[in-house]
């Protein structure tokens, strides 16, 4: 990935809540006036998560959807008009694959994978064109999303956070024993 340019990409910090880390806080630099700004909270009880927006030109946080958490194998996505189910929103290619495709409200595949020289770390990039979109550091507990994924933002944070949760249950995505695990999951 190359650098990051403050004036097109969105630095997106993320604050687990130490005994349910789907319960998180999603803060942005607002860029003019360089606050910290909640853009996402998650809020869980139980098995059903609402997570909601921050509407910069109304200044209000906005009911965006939730995810119901019946298992590992069956989540539930409603995100806005669409309700969808894990396996819609993140299937394999192939049987080998270690990543997981979607195809974002915008219509186009994009696809999350473990960073080859990182593997803590996951990227979501173009499937047609290998396209850097976003990365999640584990370390900085931030996720990097450059100007493709401005518009697919609520696909790119709630798809992160499902496949945070699953790879801290063992189900995708998971470490080579030498590697050191997710933050976030702990």
């Amino acid at each position: 990935m190359n650098g990051y340019d403050s004036n097109l990409d969105l630095l997106l910090t993320w604050e687990f809540d130490p005994d349910e880390m789907r319960k998180v806080e999603i803060f942005m630099t607002h860029p003019t006036t360089k606050e910290k700004i909640m853009l996402y909270r998650f809020a869980t009880f139980e098995r059903l998560t609402t997570y909601y927006r921050f509407n910069l030109i109304t200044g209000r946080n906005e009911n965006a959807g939730n995810i119901e958490w019946n298992s590992l194998r069956n989540v539930r996505l409603n995100m806005g008009l669409r309700e969808l189910s894990i396996d819609q929103m993140a299937w394999k290619n192939k049987a080998n694959s270690r990543s997981r495709r979607f195809k974002a409200l915008n219509n186009v595949d994009y696809k999350w994978r473990p960073v080859e020289t990182e593997p803590a770390n996951l990227e979501c990039v173009t499937v047609s064109g290998k396209k850097f979109v976003a990365l999640y550091n584990a370390a900085e507990q931030t996720l990097l999303v450059n100007p493709r994924g401005h518009f697919i933002l609520d696909d790119i944070v709630v798809l992160c956070l499902v496949h945070l949760w699953r790879r801290a249950n063992n189900w995708d995505f998971q470490l080579p024993e030498t590697a050191e695990g997710s933050s976030a999951a702990q």
